[in-house]
């Protein structure tokens, strides 16, 4: 084959890309499924925590003559509320928010160089779980998600869009830009996801080309910069302020994009496949993780604050291999472990069709048994809290 037969089949797998995209985003601006669908009614929303129904009032009184317009329905009712409109109400209310609480982020980084170990799909559907939370939603949790895997997977979730084609800002384009500012990143580089209060940085396929050349980038565009520091200092330490919570997921391949999320993270978090070969590949890259702080320490960098949080991912307790594998994972991790897994559950696989995660998905858009769908939302939330109390334990301790 010549070089214009590659140019043929890239613009037909373009083309195809971009009328999925479209057809999907066509139904929902049509059945007005374009908007995030999640809403509160009054009655949920003054039995939250801090609230009340006086209290709900009075902020709404307040808010609107303060000018705050409430996001009502096509049909003028407010008999419920926007996202935007409860996070309102909280603010108005006094309400500490995350960023009161801590004036700096905590990062965390899923990673398992066991590819299909279902991180992208954690990182994305976590980050949008966190933020929409009903019991969080007081912390008005901001979230970033920096995808630095190749293949885009988290972009294609979070921003559909981004994932087609090649992409001139991306995450990885963003940590060799010599002298790129704070301002840069926000407009250039970081985009907003269809869940309000989530962002993402995106990948592309061509970020895959940087690692082989990633020393000669860094001496030759960077001063040389330590190149294991690229993602910490050039983009989370100018960010760290405007999120609360920064996600990283990255490909299973042991290359400078994991090393460099190893370096930035506060937090590693490891999903773990009960599958035998899965397990066995995952306890692997464990046993291995000292060799990689141990390199990394001798390039000067003080791996030493670090935290590991491992759960069990696609795991069903009624099959005898899952416990098994969650009994091992116990004995490995002991306290650092989560009690609460992601199950398997076909409403994760289900919502890849509109390119969705479980929170992002509009019920009227979703193609399966609605109680399915409600099951692993149910099942996200649930994990998402226990991330969060745990995320909440270590900022205690240090």
């Amino acid at each position: 084959m010549k070089l214009k037969d590659f140019d043929h089949i890239a613009k037909k797998a373009n083309a195809i890309l971009e009328a999925m995209n479209k057809q999907v985003q066509d139904h929902k601006d049509e059945f007005g499924a374009a908007d995030f669908h999640l809403r509160l009614s009054k009655k949920a929303t003054e039995s939250l925590k801090g609230l009340s129904r006086n209290a709900v009032e009075k902020a709404m009184t307040e808010l609107e003559e303060g000018g705050y317009s409430f996001k009502r329905k096509p049909n003028g009712n407010l008999d419920s509320f926007s996202l935007e409109d409860v996070i309102a109400i909280y603010k108005q209310r006094g309400v500490p928010r995350y960023r009161d609480m801590y004036d700096t982020c905590m990062t965390m980084y899923f990673n398992n160089l066991k590819g299909g170990a279902g991180k992208s799909s954690a990182c994305v559907n976590t980050a949008h779980a966190l933020r929409t939370d009903k019991t969080l939603l007081r912390y008005d949790l901001r979230i970033l998600v920096i995808d630095l895997d190749p293949q885009a997977s988290a972009t294609m979730f979070l921003k559909r869009a981004l994932a087609i084609g090649g992409q001139k800002n991306t995450a990885a384009k963003a940590m060799f830009a010599q002298g790129i500012t704070r301002d840069q990143l926000l407009s250039d580089y970081v985009f907003e996801t269809d869940v309000p209060g989530v962002h993402v940085m995106p990948a592309a396929i061509d970020d895959g080309f940087v690692t082989t050349s990633w020393l000669e980038e860094c001496e030759s565009k960077l001063d040389n910069q330590e190149p294991h520091s690229l993602l910490k200092e050039n983009i989370i330490d100018q960010l760290c302020k405007d999120y609360d919570q920064i996600l990283v997921d990255t490909g299973p391949h042991l290359d400078f994009f994991l090393l460099n999320s190893l370096v930035a993270a506060d937090v590693l978090v490891t999903p773990l496949p009960p599958v035998t070969v899965d397990f066995h590949s995952s306890l692997k890259y464990l046993s291995q993780l000292r060799v990689l702080m141990g390199y990394l320490q001798k390039q000067g960098i003080d791996i030493e604050n670090k935290e590991v949080i491992a759960f069990m991912n696609k795991f069903s307790p009624h099959i005898i291999q899952h416990q098994e594998s969650l009994s091992l994972a116990k004995v490995a991790l002991e306290d650092k472990m989560l009690d609460v897994h992601i199950p398997e559950k076909s409403g994760f696989q289900r919502c890849g069709a509109t390119f969705d995660t479980v929170v992002s998905v509009d019920p009227s858009m979703y193609d399966g048994d609605k109680k399915a769908l409600k099951a692993a939302q149910d099942s996200i939330y649930e994990f998402s809290r226990s991330l969060f109390s745990r995320i909440e334990l270590i900022r205690s301790r240090n």
